[in-house]
């Protein structure tokens, strides 16, 4: 989508969101105290964020370092640091009844860089010894019981120290089914197959937090966390020949990994050099061990393929940043910041093929052995200052250098970043933000090696010149918050990339993960919040949130121009939920759609609704729960139940896709066996 149809969309979304318009106050802020959370009976703050009106949580995600922004919440002021879920588990361990109050903030208008939108500021209270406990059992159909899905958190304060704890256990059980057709090219079916996948899943994890308030402004806080991920796969599939092409027989592929992740960061704050001070360090480590086979037999039962592949793998991370920042009674404030960090990834992988008349006799064995290595540093200063009575102006400028090694293999790189962003608030009500800025993307070590899936039949090949991509992102957002507690949200981006990461060709028939020259990519992403007290149906809310995505990539075989591999191009979501007036009883339901892009690889294109690492292609639930049974807060659900089934389609040519004519499209259906059933028994102490 080009920038002049973004500003058109966002011409008209204005006038969509107009309303009578009165002046704003200079600090506009909304304010949830805690009794606006009591008709939910929430057991901890992360829940109580979840409920807020119009406000969206965003996970601080696996990126490149610490840098800027991160979870757009805050614990009584101050942005709770950390990468992945570490934030999100930070949050759920306060007990809600130690949140005093709630405030949505505008972040242009605090002293935090990289910050943008809303930002939810948790003000607590401090307490004696207090926590939750959660069961949720889950039963799906054709699969074992989930009973073992729960947690129990511990918080409190002694003295100086604040303290919590989390202990939690998710459990995963699912089995898809469903047929497989192979056809030709004219879509006559050659093959079908019958086929199951099934997955178990177990992670115990603990979690832990302390913060250290000292005398004189001396803050320390720190965090901790590990768990244990063990996983089985095993996929079966039964083939039936509709033609002399086809095979009759049988395969079955089986997958067993053990994952350990560790991670500890912790941030010390103290007055310092005329401002405040804050150091900040992480240290993260994961070991993976996961082994695959895959056996076929024709309908005789004679073993025709005996596959084995191996893989060992250790990433970790250290990352070490400083934060000096000075704010001024004339609203103005500078932030100095620097950044060090060490990621390595050592990958041992075997590939066996084993002979077919002994199952124990290896045939040929391939082994490799990686090691990749990041150091990297970056440095930022960052500005915010107030243009006149309603605006607000943030500016960053910086750039990181880094050092990638692979055995004698070694590149050095300068990347710049930064960026602009200017909010107004021009009458009560309104927000307004624009941004422009320059980032610089993350790299998957993994991405460098070679890699095998006997789940998929594909491979992808090693690539020493994958490099970070980059992209000058430019952003709008309007938000509306209307008398009656109504809230509408619209904005756009738009996106150009420098060495898009996506596959590219290597060799005659190979490819690898890698980078395209250029790229685009815009979106559009709606957020409206509807109450249902103005329209006489007190203590209902509906909330929707729409994204929509365009891009535009050269493809690097055939030259004709696509989506970026993958992208998520619609994600849509309904819900509602109405809690009784003068009842403990609510229900709700949520729906959700998703439409993906899909992926080329050198030989074919793949075709999905589900995302990767996903199990279904958008969540549909319905519940009813009830705030006070028995002393617990009670929740029964009911999810999957519109028949929506997970499809894959592969057009697979017999060779490169510029050179090779189409050989064969392999199309799935797999049920979900829905519908699922979670009863959620929850307390809190």
């Amino acid at each position: 989508m080009s920038l002049r149809k973004l500003v058109l969309l966002a011409s008209v979304a204005s006038l969509v969101l107009q309303g009578d318009d009165v002046h704003a106050q200079e600090e506009d802020q909304r304010v949830y105290e805690r009794s606006f959370f009591d008709q939910f009976a929430p057991q901890n703050a992360l829940e109580m964020v979840e409920r807020l009106p119009g406000f969206n949580l965003q996970q601080a995600d696996e990126a490149r370092g610490l840098g800027q922004g991160g979870t757009n919440v805050l614990i009584n002021g101050e942005p709770v640091t950390g990468k992945g879920e570490t934030a999100t588990t930070r949050i759920a361990q306060i007990v809600a009844g130690n949140v005093i109050r709630i405030e949505i903030l505008d972040a242009g208008t605090l002293d935090l860089p990289g910050f943008s939108g809303s930002v939810a500021n948790i003000v607590t209270r401090r307490s004696s010894i207090s926590g939750t406990v959660l069961w949720e059992p889950t039963l799906r159909g054709r699969a074992d019981p989930a009973y073992g899905n729960g947690s129990v958190s511990v918080s409190g304060s002694s003295g100086q120290i604040d303290y919590s704890a989390t202990l939690s256990h998710a459990m995963v059980r699912i089995v898809l089914d469903g047929p497989e057709t192979l056809s030709d090219p004219d879509g006559n079916v050659f093959e079908t197959r019958d086929e199951e996948w099934a997955l178990r899943g177990d992670q115990p994890q603990l979690s832990t937090s302390v913060t250290w308030n000292r005398p004189n402004g001396h803050v320390l806080n720190a965090k901790t966390s590990f768990d244990r991920l063990s996983s089985a796969r095993r996929q079966t599939s039964v083939s039936t020949a509709t033609s002399s092409r086809g095979d009759n027989g049988s395969s079955i592929a089986q997958n067993f990994g053990v994952q350990n992740n560790l991670r500890f960061d912790a941030d010390y704050s103290l007055p310092a050099l005329g401002g405040d001070l804050k150091l900040i360090s992480l240290f993260a480590r994961r070991d993976s061990n996961a082994d695959t086979r895959l056996t076929a037999a024709d309908i005789s039962g004679n073993t025709l393929v005996d596959q084995a592949f191996e893989e060992a793998s250790t990433a970790s991370e250290a990352i070490f940043r400083f934060e000096q920042q000075w704010s001024g009674s004339d609203n103005q404030s500078w932030q100095l910041a620097g950044e060090g960090a060490f990621n390595s990834l050592d990958l041992e992988a075997d590939f066996r093929t084993f002979s077919n008349s002994d199952p124990t006799e290896v045939a040929t064995q391939a082994s490799t052995q990686t090691t990749i290595e990041e150091l990297r540093g970056e440095a930022t200063l960052a500005h915010r200052r107030r243009i006149g009575r309603n605006g607000s102006l943030q500016i960053s400028i910086g750039g990181e250098l880094s050092q990638i090694r692979q055995g004698e293999f070694e590149r050095i790189f300068f990347r710049p970043k930064g960026f602009a962003s200017y909010t107004l608030q021009p009458w009560e009500g309104w927000t307004a933000t624009a941004r422009i800025a320059r980032e610089v993307g993350q790299i998957n070590f993994r991405d460098f090696a070679a890699t095998v899936s006997l789940f998929d039949g594909t491979t992808s090949q090693d690539n020493l010149e994958l490099v970070p991509q980059q992209s000058w992102v430019f952003s709008g957002r309007a938000e509306r918050v209307f008398a009656d507690g109504h809230i509408a949200s619209f904005s756009v981006t738009h996106e150009r990339i420098s060495d898009l990461v996506d596959r590219i060709p290597v060799g005659e028939s190979g490819d690898a993960v890698g980078n395209i020259p250029s790229a685009r990519r815009s979106g559009v992403e709606a957020n409206i919040t509807l109450l249902g007290a103005p329209f006489g149906l007190r203590g209902a809310q509906l909330d929707f949130n729409g994204a929509w995505q365009w891009s535009s990539v050269t493809d690097p075989i055939e030259g004709f121009t696509r989506d970026i591999g993958d992208l998520r191009l619609r994600d849509l979501t309904l819900s509602f939920r109405h809690d009784l007036p003068d009842t403990d009883w609510a229900y709700g339901f949520v729906l959700q759609d998703i439409k993906l892009a899909p992926v080329f690889r050198s030989t074919l294109a793949e075709y999905r609704n589900v995302p990767r690492g996903g199990l279904t292609p958008g969540t549909n639930a319905i519940y009813v729960e009830h705030s006070d049974l028995l002393g617990l807060r009670a929740r029964l659900q009911v999810s999957e139940f519109l028949g929506q089934q997970s499809r894959f389609r592969r057009d697979i040519h017999a060779g490169r896709r510029d050179v090779a004519l189409l050989d064969r499209v392999e199309e799935r259906e797999r049920s979900l066996n829905g519908p699922v059933i979670t009863l959620s028994l929850g307390r809190s102490f």
